[in-house]
């Protein structure tokens, strides 16, 4: 602007850079003002003839502040002040039109503004809603697992209880610690395999008062699994499930098999039990420990091929993938 101040309308040197630094310096000052203008003028509920007359009203309101203090400040400096009434007349179209233009460039900018702030907002409310409701869902999902366990476990107290009152009472205070340990848990909590292990120790104490020696439980985890982290309580409801379809099945003795290996940047756990040939996996009640667990692994990692079933010469077993994310960590080949 202060070129064409000194190239096309022939204003001295030191008047175009003035006038230019002062009508800039007012603009910039009023255009700051223009931000809460934009701010609080929503286009999305707004309509557009009222967005237009706000917007000419405020450009009019901008104008008419730029141009009086800049006219009357030029006019205060006793170097530029003679003569430079005719120059403002003789450019004052000039002023307006750039005015306009600035004015236009300041609200657009804003806005670009505020829909920037207005989308990253929204991003993170969406993830906190995705969040809220996951969590949501593993809580219904939780919920579904105790209450059907401890169904089981009370049914167990209740034969033990006529015939064998101390292992019913042992019972008790062994499915009191079980229990105090689960619940406590949150339902999206992420804890090392191997306090998952020692919650499952509770569980088998529990179950081999109940069945004795046919059940036998057999062990093969890998010591390099043992700080792999997974999902609360993932793993109980398979084993639970390995004894329902083995050993409540049985009148013989039944081989539970657990195993964990880490590699190729997953924890993989299987746990294989003894069964008859065709597992009765419909029976009422018997689908809720894997389909939770499907259910829980798809929210906690995005993922719904992370359970495997397998059943094969009278052995059935189910493996879980369980994704490790930290690529820098050897143990797991990548």
């Amino acid at each position: 602007m202060i070129f064409f101040y000194y190239q096309f309308f022939h204003f001295p040197i030191f008047l175009a850079i003035a006038d230019g630094l002062i009508y800039h310096i007012l603009f910039a000052g009023v255009g700051l003002g223009l931000w809460y203008a934009v701010r609080y003028s929503q286009m999305e509920t707004n309509h557009i003839g009222n967005l237009l007359v706000n917007h000419l009203t405020a450009v009019g309101i901008t104008m008419a502040l730029v141009l009086a203090f800049g006219f009357y400040t030029l006019s205060a400096i006793p170097v530029v002040k003679d003569g430079y009434g005719l120059m403002f007349q003789s450019t004052f179209i000039w002023r307006v039109l750039v005015g306009i233009i600035q004015y236009i460039i300041v609200v657009l900018v804003y806005y670009l503004m505020m829909y920037y702030l207005n989308f990253i907002e929204k991003m993170k409310m969406e993830a906190t809603l995705k969040t809220n409701m996951k969590a949501a869902e593993l809580n219904v999902l939780k919920s579904q697992i105790n209450p059907h366990f401890l169904f089981n476990s009370l049914n167990s107290i209740s034969a033990l209880a006529l015939g064998e009152p101390a292992k019913a009472r042992d019972m008790i205070e062994k499915l009191s610690d079980f229990l105090r340990f689960s619940l406590s848990e949150k339902p999206n909590a992420i804890r090392l395999f191997a306090e998952e292990i020692d919650n499952i120790n509770r569980y088998l104490d529990i179950e081999k008062i109940r069945f004795g020696d046919r059940l036998v439980i057999v062990k093969d985890l890998s010591s390099k699994c043992l700080d792999a982290l997974i999902p609360s309580l993932i793993l109980q409801p398979l084993v639970e499930n390995a004894i329902k379809h083995g050993v409540s099945e049985s009148i013989g003795r039944v081989e539970i098999r657990i195993t964990a290996d880490c590699f190729h940047g997953f924890l993989k756990m299987q746990v294989e039990n003894d069964c008859e040939e065709k597992p009765r996996l419909n029976k009422s009640g018997s689908g809720i420990g894997l389909q939770n667990i499907k259910q829980r692994l798809k929210l906690v990692y995005g993922r719904d091929d992370l359970v495997n079933i397998r059943h094969e010469a009278n052995k059935f077993s189910v493996i879980l993938s369980i994704p490790q994310h930290d690529k820098n960590d050897t143990r797991y080949s990548y």
